[in-house]
């Protein structure tokens, strides 16, 4: 374990408003009785089981076993759910505990809008082509607003989520295609030029087989963007702190290596990409379909990037507290201007 602090004790680290207690209540409720029960697994990238115990706990309190593989260096829930679980929990919960409210709203649409500019933009900058009259496939849209912004740029789209009401907000309110379900399910209109998962493939709980059932839907022209929260992203997000980067909702937590592992592993050649991560995908030609898997082990890279971040958090906590009894002792702004006359 990273330190005593990710013990379970069913407190959380950040504050929640009364829906999202409610549902944090409901969860552990279900948990208890056995409605929603955990089984291990082995890691999908390396089969192995040689895991060692990172966290009990996620940021809002939920008992938690994250793990790291010590063979491959996959971050991941380990026991977790099992499908039928978590694709209630996604029906029920899922929203109104990750974002705090119990309907999709046009603020919401509109923050997936400008993730869609700026999906938009990372492909036509990096792959140097027209994107305008292609099909767009986004798995995991929710209310659809990243496939609106393609749409607005002369695209057919389609999408699918699990949510019923973010998908009928899509629907209803912006005439976007959208169906209920996932991948496994739903039935493409057509062969898609540009597949999307935008903060969704860290929430599937086996990506192995979802990226083998993709591979049925598309052709070897296809482009696949993936964007999952980088684990080396954490740095830049909730000021280092592991926990705060830990939610029920992601089995896995992933860096660019292991994201290319997994990809790799399922038959798709890496194109370009960073530790945020933004990256793109194509699907290997027939040259490469006996192509014999290998991967890279991350486990010291990310064990080494977690404990330096440990020290981080507790030298940022350190200043805070610092400037907390300067400010209370009311001498910070006379040494933040002594500060400033030194160094001019």
């Amino acid at each position: 374990m990273l330190s005593n602090r990710f013990k379970y004790d069913g407190k959380p680290t950040i504050d929640l408003n009364e829906l999202q207690v409610r549902m944090k209540k409901q969860i552990e409720y279900k948990i208890k009785e056995g409605f929603y029960s955990f089984n291990e697994v082995p890691c999908c990238i390396c089969n192995g089981k040689n895991f060692e115990i990172l966290s009990e706990k996620d940021r809002f309190g939920l008992y938690l076993p994250v793990v790291i593989c010590k063979d491959c260096g996959l971050i991941q829930i380990n026991p977790r759910m099992r499908q039928k679980n978590y694709n209630q929990f996604y029906k029920v919960e899922y929203n109104k505990l990750y974002r705090g409210r119990d309907a999709p709203t046009k603020d919401f649409f509109n923050s997936r809008y400008l993730r869609g500019k700026r999906i938009y933009n990372y492909l036509k900058n990096n792959l140097k082509i027209n994107l305008s009259d292609l099909r767009v496939f986004e798995i995991g849209t929710a209310s659809g607003g990243i496939l609106n912004y393609f749409k607005e740029k002369g695209n057919e789209v389609y999408g699918c989520d699990l949510d019923p009401k973010y998908i009928e907000f899509g629907r209803d309110k912006y005439n976007l295609h959208l169906e209920i379900g996932t991948i496994e399910n739903v039935v493409l209109p057509w062969t898609p030029d540009i597949v999307i998962y935008s903060h969704v493939l860290e929430h599937i709980l086996d990506p192995v087989k979802e990226l083998t059932k993709l591979r049925s839907m598309i052709n070897e022209n296809t482009i696949i963007y993936i964007e999952v929260p980088g684990l080396r992203y954490m740095k830049d997000y909730g000021h280092g702190d592991f926990l705060n980067w830990v939610v029920i909702a992601h089995v896995y937590y992933f860096t660019l290596t292991t994201l290319r592992n997994l990809m790799n592993k399922t038959g798709y050649d890496f194109l370009c990409g960073n530790e945020t991560v933004y990256s793109i995908f194509k699907p290997f030609s027939n040259k490469k379909r006996n192509y014999e898997f290998d991967y890279e082990n991350n486990y010291n890279n990310a064990m080494s990037f977690l404990k330096r971040m440990e020290v981080y958090r507790n030298k940022y906590l350190t200043r805070l507290k610092i400037k907390g009894l300067l400010k209370h002792a009311g001498l910070y702004n006379m040494i933040k201007k002594v500060y400033h006359k030194s160094i001019k």
